[in-house]
């Protein structure tokens, strides 16, 4: 049995406990709407402890990730605040912490021995998508917008995008990594990022129907239990109405390249009328060549590792991502001052060493393995 070191509470996670007999539904409410439900470390704490608690107890049949908003799920991981607490000291103490909690959080929703459902209504993107991705059962609404937005930051699309991208159909998945481009909860059905899409109005009764199930001490029937409850309020033939999917072929003509610079030559070239691929685009052109590049070697370099293995990797990208990269000032320049005119260095993808994309896989941030042992506790191989 794993139990969390501390309790940890934050008013701006509220958990709630729902009886079903002789079981219980546990509930995760995400309640930030200033910053649209972005995740700090303090919040991810709180999910961290009472997920752990749950898993442990027999009782616990079903988790439920939700929000209130009506504007989003989660619009990521709170980077301003994870920016702000490095510039504050001169280690990267502070990014060990936020990222051996933010990646153990959607490792442990990824392995949950009980079946979890997200209801991701609104704008559902990067660390919201982190921890959406694992559930058992996403529904998506009409009003979801989904997003991995990282490159505009300087970043990478992490919280597991290795894996899940790369599980994508081919192609599509670096596209979205390298360009940020959005898609609604149509597209998420379709490529498989969600098992159905409800009406948003729907929620309150789909909520309140789940304490009249008849959960048992089955995890594997709880969970067929759950999936065959909520296709009955799902929307027929959705992933037919997918725009994204219709996109396919030209997305696939300007991705699935050989290196990073034939893709960046293509995008460049590209001359279609497509409003959103041209959207797309503009979003790769705007965003870090450091992070174009990275992103690149992450994606077709980590296809075949495990989900641990995955998110292993990751913590030493997002560490060296922290150490030295465009990271801080796109940040900067998109969420602390806004001017959105990053400095990015280089600022050609032709201008970057090749040994600036290794350093960033390696361990050179200098920090033990924390994430590693944390994981370890949960799956000891893998």
């Amino acid at each position: 049995m794993t139990t969390p070191t501390k309790d940890f509470h934050d008013p701006r996670v509220l958990f709630s406990e729902q009886q079903s007999g002789h079981y219980t539904i546990g509930t995760v409410a995400v309640d930030n709407p200033r910053t649209l439900n972005a995740l700090d470390l303090s919040m991810l704490r709180a999910m961290e402890s009472k997920l752990l608690e749950w898993r442990d107890r027999e009782d616990i049949a079903c988790v439920v990730l939700h929000a209130d908003s009506e504007k989003a799920f989660c619009a990521g991981g709170d980077v301003k605040s994870l920016i702000i607490g490095l510039q504050s000291e001169p280690s990267i103490r502070f990014a060990v912490e936020y990222f051996k909690t933010e990646y153990f959080v959607d490792y442990l929703i990824q392995v949950y021995p009980k079946p979890i459902l997200c209801w991701a209504d609104g704008i559902t993107m990067g660390g919201g998508i982190g921890i959406m991705n694992g559930a058992s059962c996403r529904i998506v609404t009409e009003r979801t917008v989904m997003a991995m937005p990282e490159i505009a930051i300087g970043l990478f699309p992490d919280v597991g995008g290795t894996y899940f991208l790369n599980r994508l159909p081919a192609g599509l998945g670096l596209f979205l990594g390298l360009t940020g481009a959005r898609f609604n909860g149509s597209d998420a059905v379709a490529i498989g990022m969600a098992e159905g899409l409800a009406r948003s109005d729907r929620k309150q009764q789909v909520l309140v129907g789940l304490s009249e199930l008849d959960w048992t001490a089955d995890r594997q029937s709880n969970r067929e239990l759950l999936q065959n409850y909520l296709d009955s309020f799902v929307e027929a033939g959705v992933a037919g109405e997918s725009d994204l999917m219709k996109r396919l072929d030209t997305v696939r003509g300007l991705t699935m390249k050989a290196t990073i610079a034939e893709i960046d030559g293509a995008f460049r070239s590209w001359d279609g009328a497509d409003a959103w691929i041209k959207d797309a685009i503009r979003g790769y052109l705007a965003g870090s060549p450091t992070s174009a590049k990275a992103i690149f070697q992450q994606l077709s370099g980590g296809s075949e590792l495990s989900l641990k293995k995955v998110f292993l990797r990751e913590w030493d990208l997002a560490l060296n991502f922290c150490t030295r990269s465009d990271f801080r000032e796109g940040v900067r320049a998109r969420l602390i001052d806004k001017d959105h005119k990053p400095n990015w260095n280089p600022p050609a993808l032709a201008q970057l060493a090749e040994d600036e994309i290794d350093r960033l896989f390696s361990k050179g941030h200098g920090q033990d393995d924390l994430l590693a042992g944390k994981l370890s506790v949960l799956i000891p191989e893998g």
